[in-house]
């Protein structure tokens, strides 16, 4: 006899355990995603910070360098340090006191090279491209201006070398003790080269325009430009003058192939401008005077028009830069909205003012203040 049972087993899901699967499941896939977009947008975000932070540091590195070393002359600076009177310098090759950075600048009022020059645009363009500052244009081969002051140094660099015969003006030519780089493989001093002549009694720049041979005791022949040549009494034979490479060099921000970046020129090197580095957006420039004429320290700070301005002309009375360059990301995206930055602000002794991004790329500022330690006087 077979007993019937009425409980019918059950088969498969109802309707109602599906439903909360699928919405279990829902959660689960949402919590993930979540995780996972949120994980990826920090990533992005601090992949910007790093490379922001990078171009930042390595930018204001780069250009305060060059500030700190300007203006020197080997043995002292324009105002020397063992008699605390001018030093003249006479300039041989070709030079200007007009805008033109393919040529050694000169400032009209004191006769003498620009050890530092700036240039400020009209208007700046908050993010977008600008025009270029009256006067002053892109040296050739260059990418384009995109926004921001623009600097002009006059800076020596490398070991001094030693004269060792007294520099003849007329025949243009001099010795020096050696001319050897790298064990002999390379030149110092080669055709073209600009260079620094100079002692503490005086100093001359000059072009070099022969090929010096990679050796010891080498004759170095020079131009002798459109100038006068140089007073052969401030590198008497008891104090021969040592030989430096010259340059003038000018920073500004372009447009790069695939980013906005950091151009220097090198009036030497006669090459295109070179990337410094890229993602630099704007630069800031405001110049120290030390208006006393004492080259002690700054009393004031302004931007390059007040310090050429009517009542300015101060530019032999700089005594100091402060820099500040916008760093920016290359993602969209990265900020949830436009950043606003504290960039910029009028003379005289600006303060930077709020100042809304263009887009959502991550930027931030960074700021750093250098002294022209060859224009400083000890009090």
């Amino acid at each position: 006899m077979h007993t019937f049972s009425s409980r019918r087993r059950q088969l498969g899901l109802t309707l109602i355990e599906a439903m909360i699967s699928i919405a279990i499941g829902l959660v689960v896939v949402s919590a993930v995603s979540y995780m996972y977009l949120g994980s990826k947008g920090a990533y992005r975000g601090n992949e910007s910070v790093a490379q922001i932070q990078d171009a930042g540091r390595f930018a204001l590195d780069a250009i305060t360098r060059d500030v700190r070393r300007t203006g020197a002359l080997g043995c002292g600076t324009l105002d020397s340090v063992t008699t605390s009177t001018t030093i003249n310098i006479t300039v041989l090759p070709t030079t200007t006191t007009a805008v033109d950075a393919t040529k050694i600048n000169i400032d009209p009022l004191i006769n003498q090279p620009m050890s530092i020059r700036g240039f400020q645009p009209a208007a700046y363009g908050n993010g977008v491209q600008t025009a270029a500052p009256a006067g002053w244009t892109v040296p050739a081969g260059g990418p384009a201006y995109f926004n921001g002051d623009v600097l002009q140094l006059q800076i020596a660099s490398g070991a001094p070398v030693r004269v060792t015969t007294k520099p003849d003006p007329v025949a243009g030519l001099m010795t020096i003790a050696n001319n050897s780089l790298n064990g002999g493989l390379t030149a110092n001093f080669s055709n073209a080269e600009y260079a620094l002549l100079g002692n503490c009694a005086g100093a001359t720049i000059l072009q070099v325009v022969n090929n010096p041979a990679p050796t010891q005791l080498v004759a170095v022949q020079f131009a002798t430009g459109n100038v006068a040549a140089f007073n052969q009494t401030d590198f008497a034979t008891t104090t021969l003058p040592t030989l430096q490479h010259f340059d003038q060099v000018t920073y500004y921000v372009g447009r790069g192939a695939t980013s906005t970046a950091l151009y220097r020129y090198s009036l030497s090197a006669g090459t295109p401008p070179q990337e410094v580095v890229e993602n630099i957006e704007d630069m800031d420039v405001v110049y120290g005077v030390d208006t006393s004429g004492a080259h002690a320290s700054a009393n004031i700070y302004e931007h390059a028009n007040s310090v050429t301005g009517a009542a300015g002309n101060n530019w032999s009375n700089v005594v100091s830069v402060r820099i500040s360059v916008i760093g920016v990301g290359d993602q969209l995206g990265a900020a949830p909205q436009p950043q606003t930055l504290l960039f910029r602000g009028p003379d005289p002794n600006p303060v930077p003012v709020p100042q809304v991004a263009a887009d959502t790329r991550l930027r931030q500022v960074f700021t750093a203040t250098a002294t022209l330690r060859d224009r400083i006087t000890l009090q």
